[in-house]
């Protein structure tokens, strides 16, 4: 394939879920696709800061810091829109000092995402995955401002603190950056379709068609979090994924829609085809939805990665903080839209936008796998309208996810031991950190008054 652009970008995704790139003469693009690109692994690992944190990860300078060889995710070449000059590809990072040379590393989240599709494969099966992305649209005075700021041309009834669900004049006065999204997500093949105002002031959610490749869907989101970057950019706004950026509006979150396809094309989920279990939808879906509710408590740590995660999971917010689920229900943890025909899908609502997607979908097809290959029963009855969720609180505090996400057997299975132990120990050593950390919040609070 021809091109006029001078430079091809590897995006790469770390286990915090940031893009690390190397710039590449697009001259050594054969090089790149011979497997003769590299970077250094410990890039997968940084902390929050960007930090390797050898001493906890074991992965940096007190090895070697050897370099992972790049594999490039070929059909995600394209020239970026807002820079002509420059392609992109997504990359991950194989190990070569393993002995299988093709073997990705342990780290890197788009390979575990990789081997939980692989497993669905052994059994005959494959997920479709749809993501909603909710995010805001910041003024660029945020920066110097160090706190969001609302755009100017969203202060429509002066201060911004009624919502603004739904409202037209929200689309139309960011009309230009939202055409813009839309436009770049088209030049790169992302399926951007539904866009609606949120509850927050700039807030925003647009919604990825299905795709039935839950790699590709992955790749979606995480090309679609470079164009909203890009596309506010160059309107002088700055967007941002963060789970919540304010205290008094809602939070963003990111769903994902899933339903399993067999090797013969049928939904497993769909209870006119399949056999039904004792809530009158179909059992595999009962199985799953098990699975899911079985292993949500350890996984939290993936759904909820940050510490200002957990201001988003709280009561009376659209953000799910119990083990639940119902029908169409959209407090609930798994929310079931749809049981009957090819639609019949879950929704899981609990991650926020700020989660890795490829960890996220692995967790959850994790989950999925083991509920219907075990046949796992539902314990938990559906929350109705109106009545108090049956579900275990999922827990407010950071420091307990990330401990307990580490001594999981459960997400040992699905992400690895070295994974596993390396992600915890890091997040651990973040947790520690914010919580030690005196700030503005114990300033406002306790200054004067103790």
């Amino acid at each position: 394939m021809t091109t006029s652009a001078r430079f091809i970008d590897t995006l790469l995704l770390d286990l915090q879920g940031r893009v690390r790139s190397k710039r590449l003469l697009v001259s050594m693009k054969g090089k790149l696709l011979e497997g003769q690109t590299r970077l250094p692994l410990s890039t997968l690992a940084q902390d929050i800061y960007g930090e390797d944190g050898e001493a906890l990860t074991g992965i940096g300078l007190v090895n070697g810091d050897p370099d992972g060889i790049c594999l490039p995710i070929e059909r995600t070449i394209a020239v970026q829109p807002w820079y002509p000059d420059a392609e992109q590809v997504i990359i991950s990072l194989i190990d070569p000092d393993d002995n299988q040379r093709d073997k990705l590393s342990p780290y890197d989240s788009r390979g575990q995402l990789s081997a939980q599709v692989e497993k669905l494969a052994s059994l005959g099966l494959r997920a479709t995955v749809a993501l909603e992305l909710e995010f805001y649209l910041l003024d660029g005075s945020t920066r110097n401002q160090g706190k969001p700021v609302v755009p100017e041309c969203l202060r429509i009834a002066g201060e911004p603190n009624d919502l603004q669900l739904y409202d037209p004049r929200i689309l139309d006065r960011m009309e230009p950056v939202l055409t813009r999204i839309h436009d770049w997500s088209d030049a790169l093949g992302i399926p951007a379709e539904t866009t609606i105002a949120e509850f927050g002031p700039g807030q925003f959610e647009i919604n990825l068609r299905h795709r039935s490749d839950a790699l590709q869907a992955a790749d979606d989101a995480v090309i679609f979090r470079r164009i909203v970057d890009r596309a506010a950019q160059a309107s002088g706004l700055i967007a941002s994924f963060m789970a919540k950026p304010w205290t008094q509006h809602g939070g963003s979150g990111q769903h994902v829609h899933l339903s399993i396809i067999d090797k013969n094309g049928n939904n497993l989920f769909d209870a006119v085809k399949n056999e039904t279990g004792k809530h009158g939808i179909a059992a595999n879906l009962e199985h799953a939805i098990a699975g899911l509710l079985n292993t949500m408590p350890d996984a939290q740590l993936i759904f909820a990665p940050h510490g200002n995660s957990y201001r988003r999971i709280v009561p009376g917010s659209f953000a799910p903080h119990r083990v639940d689920w119902g029908f169409d229900h959209r407090a609930a943890a798994i929310r079931i839209p749809e049981t009957n025909g090819s639609n019949a899908r879950l929704e899981h609502r609990v991650a926020g936008s700020d989660a890795n997607p490829y960890l996220l979908l692995s967790a959850l097809l994790g989950g999925v796998c083991k509920g219907i290959s075990d046949k796992t029963e539902l314990s938990v009855d559906p929350l109705l309208p109106g009545k108090e969720s049956p579900g275990a609180r999922l827990t407010h505090d950071w420091l307990t996810a990330a401990h307990r996400f580490g001594a999981s057997s459960a997400m040992k299975d699905i992400f690895g031991n070295q994974m596993i132990s390396t992600f915890s120990a890091v997040k651990v050593n973040e947790a520690e950190e914010f919580l030690a950390r005196v700030g503005s919040v114990d300033w406002d609070i306790y200054l004067s008054r103790i």
